[in-house]
């Protein structure tokens, strides 16, 4: 009994384009293999949150599901769909062969060429173990989470050893709208040891068979390796599917700029990355120099557009109205203006503009808006500044491709003559720490402040600031979300007043 598993890659809501791919499959796999395995969500794509709730969608799906079906006279099929079950949609997985198609909600047991096989949905931990299986088929979509690869393996081998049967497991692939599926295909023995792992975030097609003795293989995980795996392929996943094939970004010379543009040139190749640099008064040449020894390693486009006229025209039209040329609102207009040009080359060059704004930026509005938060993606918008020095030492491991001095230079805006980051915020990983507790583990101030053995005057300044920007957060490009945690996850109030708790 042969399988063949696709870590299959559909676009959200693309219907009939997915139903054509799967039929494509089916033609392919039914030369060799008895039956096509496919993930949750291989139908309708994800995330397709309130289109999931669209009637219209739901009947468009299920009349796909019948097209896929006539492909079925030689080989089955398990894909995974969204129906509707007293008149609310689910997620659900059909079995299909012959024409016939046994819609499966949560799991079921199904006979096919004298084997028994059961089907289940997502999270093996909720089913309980049935004796008499030949294989258990676990199709899920669930969002990678850094770190969390060891922990899904020892579920599933937790699961294997529960059910007393082989198990394979098939996560989606995809990228959008900041969620980002790893494709992850997993062979198990009845004894929960691994016999097969795919590497994540490709797509790949793995004929498995079922009556073929495997021995266990070792598995190596590689946390920094897998999270630079995740983030390029959020870029090129969200890029393609909106219908673009490049990338424009403002390279300024400091380390978040850098590490976008490597993820770019990763994700789509150098040649269709262009890279902005900038200058105003206060951009030095280090940073000038730093940017384009960057480019040259990734070897991407790169051009330099001075805002400086266009920053002095502004400037005269409203002095009538404001004569304050050194203060926030210059710092404002600079970063405005830096996205006016990257918007336009966007719309010229037909390119998605890339936000290199951080999660601890973000959290604490340390950005500008309509400025540096304009893009149609922030790809480290999950990612604090502190782990961004350990990819970026990650990405230069085997040889140095972001320049040294970009890590080791202090972190700059350049907004203002001298200017540093920690001009502002607390060092980033005090910043972080902070951030952490309130927003992940929700402690109160005062326990913050014991926890760390933080001054409460930065304590509460940086709460404060947490609290007030939820406007902004509101309004950034969607975030490659690689926690629980992601800052646009959480929905609160703009218009409040947050009273610590001292």
């Amino acid at each position: 009994m042969k399988i063949y598993a696709v870590s299959f890659n559909p676009r959200a809501a693309d219907m009939t384009a997915n139903a054509e791919n799967i039929a494509r499959l089916l033609q392919t796999a039914s030369a060799q293999a008895d039956m096509l395995l496919l993930p949750e969500a291989a139908l309708c794509g994800c995330p397709l949150y309130d289109l999931f709730d669209d009637k219209r969608l739901a009947k468009q799906n299920t009349e796909a599901l019948k097209t896929i079906a006539k492909h079925t006279k030689d080989i089955a099929c398990v894909a995974g769909y969204v129906d509707v079950v007293n008149k609310e949609p689910v997620s659900a997985a059909a079995f299909i062969y012959k024409g016939k198609i046994t819609k499966i909600f949560d799991d079921e047991t199904v006979e096919y060429k004298g084997r028994t096989f059961r089907i289940c949905l997502g999270d093996l931990s909720q089913y309980s173990s049935v004796s008499d299986t030949d294989l258990v088929l676990n199709i899920c979509a669930l969002p990678y989470r850094q770190g969390q690869t060891p922990q899904r393996l020892e579920t599933l081998k937790k699961a294997a050893k529960k059910f007393g049967a082989p198990l394979l497991s098939l996560n989606l692939l995809g990228g959008g709208d900041g969620l980002v599926f790893d494709g992850l295909f997993t062979s198990l023995n009845r004894k929960g040891e691994i016999t097969f792992i795919t590497h994540p975030f490709q797509e790949q097609s793995v004929l498995w068979d079922l009556d073929e003795k495997s021995a266990a293989v070792s598995f190596k995980y590689d946390e920094m390796g897998e999270l630079l795996e995740a983030l390029t392929f959020s870029i090129r996943d969200q890029i393609v599917k909106c219908g673009m094939d490049k990338a424009v970004l403002g390279l300024s010379g400091g380390l978040d700029s850098a590490v976008v543009a490597v993820l770019a040139a990763r994700a789509l190749g150098g040649e269709s990355v262009w890279a902005v640099g900038m200058p105003f008064r206060y951009t030095s040449q280090l940073s000038k120099d730093l940017a384009e020894a960057l480019a040259k390693n990734l070897k991407i486009n790169h051009e330099r557009i001075s805002i400086a006229a266009a920053f002095d025209a502004v400037k005269s039209g409203i002095l009538h109205i404001s004569s304050h040329p050194k203060d926030l609102t210059e710092q404002n207009l600079q970063a405005r203006l830096r996205a006016n040009i990257l918007m336009t080359l966007s719309s010229e060059l037909g390119a998605m503009v890339l936000s290199c704004g951080n999660k601890s930026e973000a959290a604490v509005g340390y950005c500008t808006l309509y400025g540096d938060t304009c893009g149609g993606l922030m790809p480290l918008g999950d990612v604090y500044k502190s782990d961004l020095y350990k990819l970026a030492r990650y990405i230069n491991r085997e040889k140095e491709i972001i320049p040294q001095g970009i890590i080791e230079r202090a972190p700059t805006a350049e907004l203002a003559t001298g200017q540093t980051d920690q001009d502002t915020l607390p060092p980033y990983p005090v910043l972080d720490k902070i951030i952490r507790a309130y927003w992940e583990e929700q402690l109160p101030a005062a326990e913050i402040i014991k926890k760390y053995k933080l001054s409460k005057t930065v304590v509460m300044d940086v709460l404060a600031r947490i609290d007030a920007s939820d406007f902004k957060r509101r309004q950034c490009p969607p975030a490659t979300q690689i926690s629980r945690f992601a800052l646009g996850e959480r929905l609160r109030p703009i218009a409040k007043k947050i009273t610590p708790q001292l």
